[in-house]
């Protein structure tokens, strides 16, 4: 960043005020704000990185039931608060309750969409025709063909497989598709959930930097392999002592057995 400050100051007297703002929107554009990342990066201790292994490593989901929760929470966390995501996946998690008997499915869809919509409304989360409604879907499609969800194929890399996952899933999106995966393979997974909070640390905004996700996502994936890490475990580091947490467990703990 200071690179990029000498340059611009240093533009001799001649160059046309245009000229300035244009090298001035270069510059902003080609270069992201890593100190903050890299200042996160070197804070992780061992000791942490052995405790968030240790942990997680007992959350990777080993059926295809467990698989469909860590969707459905990743569902529950569109534009919403951590406290908020926990108690909208507490109420949708026994998915019994909103789905249909073999005898009850109808030949469009296999969920009871009223008693989805109830039980989310009533946490207040928010987002309640929508969430039903991709939820809803996304129970059909999943236990339709689960092994298109649950991994990857054997020829397709883990940013393939999450873009075709954000294709195929209706209302998630990359960043969330992204958190899906992290949550099944959390100690293997490539791809990262670059949300608004992992965009500012970049100096970035989500919505006007949209296309940098990938870009980012690699840096911090890089990163990550450097430390000796999964970038997943450096993401919770990252958000947990955010919220002054010492773990992850003040939410996680909805995914525990």
């Amino acid at each position: 960043m200071l690179l990029a400050f000498l340059l611009i100051v240093s533009l001799p007297q001649g160059f046309s005020t245009t000229v300035k703002k244009q090298f001035r929107k270069s510059i902003k554009i080609n270069f992201m704000i890593t100190t903050k990342v890299e200042t996160f990066f070197d804070s992780i201790r061992d000791k942490d990185i052995e405790s968030y292994n240790n942990y997680w490593a007992e959350l990777k989901p080993q059926t295809e039931v467990a698989a469909f929760k860590r969707y459905l929470f990743a569902f529950m966390s569109v534009h919403t608060t951590w406290k908020n995501n926990c108690k909208g996946y507490n109420a949708i998690k026994q998915f019994n309750k909103w789905t249909l008997e073999k005898g009850e499915q109808l030949q469009l869809w296999n969920y009871d969409s009223d008693a989805l919509f109830k039980r989310i409304e009533e946490t207040r989360v928010g987002m309640q025709n929508n969430r039903t409604n991709y939820i809803g879907l996304f129970n059909d499609t999943f236990w339709d063909s689960p092994s298109e969800f649950v991994a990857r194929n054997s020829d397709e890399g883990w940013g393939e497989w999450r873009d075709r996952l954000a294709k195929k899933i209706l209302g998630l999106g990359k960043a969330k598709a992204s958190f899906a995966v992290e949550m099944l393979y959390p100690m293997e997974a490539k791809v990262v959930c670059m949300d608004t909070h992992l965009f500012q640390v970049y100096g970035l905004n989500q919505t006007k930097d949209a296309k940098k996700y990938e870009t980012i996502e690699a840096d911090w994936i890089e990163r990550s392999e450097k430390r000796g890490l999964a970038p997943y475990m450096a993401r919770c580091l990252y958000w947990d002592k955010n919220q002054n947490r010492k773990n992850s467990r003040y939410w996680s703990k909805v995914l525990e057995a």
